[in-house]
């Protein structure tokens, strides 16, 4: 087995790979609502390549950290809190991506 040295520590490049994933889907999700002019196809979209990006990431991060010898509490703590971090983005792309509602003053 190979010992394998990264530039940065092991959780902080996850929490980067998230990063530009949220902003790859966001990008990608409000084109497609520019394209096609409709709010829920847009949302549909930055979920799904969002949680696609937020799966390999979760993958390469298991692995990294078992190559570099990362004990399980932390490995469970990055995991739980990646996944509040994504509740807290789909949270917010349901609130950019919602329908409006005007309301009319009478």
């Amino acid at each position: 087995m190979d010992v394998v040295y990264y530039s940065y520590p092991v959780d902080a490049i996850l929490y980067m790979y998230l990063g530009a994933t949220a902003v790859v889907s966001v990008l990608i999700g409000l084109l497609v609502w520019r394209l096609f002019k409709r709010r829920d196809i847009g949302f549909w979209t930055t979920l799904v390549i969002s949680f696609i990006g937020l799966s390999f990431a979760l993958v390469w991060f298991q692995n990294a950290s078992v190559d570099v010898f990362m004990g399980t509490l932390p490995w469970l703590i990055n995991l739980v809190f990646s996944l509040l971090l994504y509740g807290l983005f789909v949270g917010t792309i349901y609130v950019t991506f919602r329908p409006r509602k005007l309301d009319r003053i009478k």
